[in-house]
This record gives structure tokens, C-alpha cells and sequence, in this order.
């Protein structure tokens, strides 16, 4: 009879001043917690569950969302590795969404050493049920032992004739980010970006560029 597979178990719990998604706030521009749990088997499959508590305006802790991720990841090359999966996210109304507070996506990317790209394919984008199509590229380097940057850069459009209102061109985020490791700890400090306001998202009060300070730490 041969071995089982080795899995590995993760637990990671984190601290943000805001939740960005895409270079929108999700979390109204109050600070989140978030934890993390992941499963990884050493045949490529792949499990991720979260849950994030907003601190909210008048009300103290409150549950902000959940999300549900699984997937495959398999190096097709020396270097390369492909990474086909799903995510299905849904929020609470301390999200200030103004669609839908649920999607889901489907996802293939494949990733280098530095650099990556992925394209997510959603039928019920945060909106009504309207097909969505988002490219990102992304890289990450080292900068020292305990230094890491990494950024992105992603286009989300409609697919088909009929788009959303407040998403009629397509829209574009950015992401630049530094974590610094500190112990037990890692300090994370990012800028976001996006296009124009669309009203599929949360109110206009957030601007289009933020800085994102956060902790995190496994355990």
C-alpha cells in the first residue's frame, strides 16, 4: 500500500486599516481582522477558507464576510506552474456594497519565479446576473532576507452587449505593496489605484488612491 499524500495546514490571522479589493474598500475604509485557514496537499490540490470582522462605525466588531477558494496547482515546466481554481465570496451589509453582496469566479493563471497572470471568468459579478472577464499580471521580488515587494495590474470588463450600470468601460486596478518581516510578525504597506468610480461597487465617499497598512502572522 503506498504512502498518503503529505498535507499541510495553515492558520494565518491579520489586521488591516482597510479592506481594498480591486482598488475598492469593501469594508466601508474601517479597519478589518481577518483569519485565514489553508490546506494544501503535495498532489497540487489546494483549500482556503476566511472570514473578516469590520470594525464598524457605531456598532463595534461585526462580521464583514466569508470566502471559500479551491484549486489545483501543477508545475508544467521548470519555473512554470499553472493554477486553475474557484472563489465564491459573500458580505455582510457592513460591506456598504450597493449590487450584490455574493459572487463567484473561476480562475486559471500560470506563474514564473518573479511574474504571473491569471484571468477570472464570474456569471453574478457583485451586480446582476451579468458575465465578467478580469486579466491581472503580478510579480513579486526580494529585496533582502526579510523584505518582499509585489505588485499587480488587472483590467475588469463585462462580456457580452448588456453591461452593468456604472461599468459600461472596462476598469482598470493597481496594487504596489511592501511586507517586512519582524519576528513572529509580517508588516505589510500598499498602495492602491483604480479607475474611475463605478457604482457597482460601495459609495464614492473612498478615493481612488489609498495607502493599506496591515499585520499578519502564522500560526
Amino acid at each position: 500500500m503506498s504512502a498518503p499524500a503529505a498535507a499541510e495546514m495553515g492558520l494565518v490571522v491579520s489586521g488591516y486599516t482597510d479592506q481594498r479589493f480591486r482598488g475598492y474598500s469593501l469594508s466601508d475604509g474601517r479597519p478589518v481582522g481577518i483569519i485565514d485557514l489553508s490546506y494544501d496537499r503535495s498532489g497540487g490540490f489546494y483549500a482556503d477558507a476566511s472570514g473578516t470582522v469590520v470594525l464598524a462605525r457605531d456598532e463595534g466588531l461585526r462580521g464583514l464576510g466569508v470566502a471559500l477558494n479551491a484549486g489545483y496547482a501543477r508545475r508544467i515546466s521548470d519555473g512554470l506552474t499553472l493554477d486553475l481554481g474557484a472563489v465564491h465570496s459573500r458580505y455582510s451589509h457592513y460591506s456598504a456594497l450597493v449590487g450584490s453582496r455574493s459572487y463567484t469566479e473561476a480562475y486559471a493563471g500560470i506563474s514564473g519565479k518573479f511574474i504571473g497572470a491569471r484571468l477570472s471568468v464570474s456569471p453574478n459579478y457583485i451586480g446582476p446576473a451579468h458575465w465578467t472577464l478580469h486579466g491581472e499580471v503580478n510579480g513579486h521580488a526580494d529585496l533582502g532576507r526579510t523584505l518582499l515587494v509585489d505588485g499587480s495590474l488587472g483590467l475588469l470588463a463585462t462580456l457580452g452587449s448588456r453591461g452593468y450600470q456604472g461599468l459600461a468601460r472596462p476598469q482598470w486596478d493597481a496594487r504596489l505593496g511592501l511586507s517586512q518581516r519582524a519576528g513572529a510578525v509580517q508588516l505589510h504597506a500598499a498602495i492602491t489605484a483604480r479607475a474611475n468610480s463605478s457604482q457597482i461597487y460601495v459609495s464614492h465617499r473612498h478615493g481612488r488612491l489609498a495607502i493599506v497598512l496591515g499585520i499578519s502572522s502564522a500560526l
